[in-house]
Formats: structure tokens, C-alpha cells, sequence
């Protein structure tokens, strides 16, 4: 993908209802878990007091995401794609790409024991989840079995490289060529002068 072409403002299709990603509210979301986690880490990385160490089966959880959504014949529609995910399938694809590209941490590795690690996907989905939705990390845990503690690190990591790789275009302001197309879109509409409104980007 090269991302010197790629335009914020082009990426996402004004055609439907699709709310850009609120990537501010990672951080209050991320200092929420941290502090529901005050008090129970030991001075050992990653170590939580009473923790336990669960199998949770974590192929299990990759095969489910993928059949049901990313396969060749996927389980899940299109269009229930879009609303779940809050974007399309082909959008995604274009932003998972260019973050496990970014961050090796996302690339699916074995441990010291040859175990096979969370896939690109799991850890992706599951910071998307929480971001789209602000739910707490552990609840990623039943469908793409990812703990609570490795849900926060994908999210922090996940937000760190959509800055530094779309920073650019996903956090800038619209420049004079983007305000003419969306002001023309919007009065096609019927909502003229209406720079974007995302409440009534789905009316046609």
C-alpha cells in the first residue's frame, strides 16, 4: 500500500453510515483498565497477583475470526461486516496491513516453548472492538481469546502506529479540495453548507 496517496477523506465511503474512528478515546479507555489494575501487579513484568494461567485455546479463537469474517466465503455478510466492524471489509484490510507492517509486534510469532502467538488479526480486531465500542479489554476475551493485559498492549500498540502511519491524513484538517467535495456532497443531499455530519451521512 503506498501511503503517501492514501487520503483519510477518500478511505472512508461518505455513502453509508460509517463514524470515523475515535482514536482519542483510547486514551481514557487504556488509563481506565490500568487503574482497575492498581494494586495486583507485582514488580514483575506482566505478572498480576492471583492471577491464573488460563488455555484458551487461542487457535480456536483465530479459526472462529477468520471463517466468520475474513474467509474466502465468510460466514458474515458484507454488510454485517460494515456494522460490526464500523467500516468496510476492504478499509480494514487496508489498515491492518499497514499496521503489521509498522510493528512487528503484531506479526504472529512462537514462544520459547513453540507455541504459536495471537494472530495479527486477534490483536487488531480486538484494540478495534474496544475502540469502537469502549468496552472494557476483557471483554474481547470469550470470542477472540485474548486476555485482558495483552488487549491493553495491542491497543496501546495499535494506536501508536495509526498515528505514526496515518497521522498525517487521519488527524489532519481538511484542506480546501476536501471542504469543496464534501460541502458539494452534502448539498446534493439536500444540506447545503453542510461540511459533514455524521448523524446524516446516511441519508441519499
Amino acid at each position: 500500500m503506498n501511503h503517501s496517496n492514501f487520503n483519510f477523506y477518500d478511505a472512508f465511503d461518505f455513502d453509508d453510515d460509517t463514524p470515523v474512528f475515535a482514536f482519542q478515546v483510547a486514551t481514557t479507555v487504556v488509563v481506565e483498565e490500568e487503574s482497575n489494575n492498581q494494586g495486583r501487579r507485582t514488580g514483575y513484568h506482566d505478572s498480576i497477583l492471583g492471577h491464573n494461567i488460563v488455555n484458551r485455546n487461542r487457535k480456536e479463537g483465530e479459526l472462529r475470526l477468520y471463517n466468520d469474517y475474513f474467509a474466502e466465503n465468510p460466514k458474515f455478510t458484507e454488510s454485517q461486516f460494515r456494522r460490526r466492524f464500523r467500516m468496510g471489509r476492504c478499509l480494514f484490510f487496508r489498515i491492518t496491513n499497514a499496521v503489521e507492517a509498522h510493528n512487528p509486534y503484531f506479526k504472529q510469532s512462537t514462544n520459547a516453548l513453540g507455541v504459536l502467538g495471537l494472530s495479527y488479526l486477534q490483536k487488531i480486531t480486538a484494540a478495534h472492538i474496544i475502540l469502537a465500542y469502549g468496552i472494557l479489554a476483557d471483554l474481547t476475551d470469550e470470542y477472540l481469546r485474548i486476555g485482558e493485559t495483552t488487549a491493553i498492549e495491542s491497543l496501546r500498540a495499535f494506536v501508536k502506529v495509526i498515528v505514526e502511519v496515518f497521522g498525517d491524513w487521519y488527524l489532519r484538517a481538511p484542506n480546501e479540495a476536501d471542504i469543496c467535495r464534501l460541502l458539494s456532497i452534502g448539498e446534493q443531499r439536500g444540506f447545503p453548507g453542510m461540511l459533514g455530519s455524521i448523524d446524516c451521512m446516511h441519508w441519499k
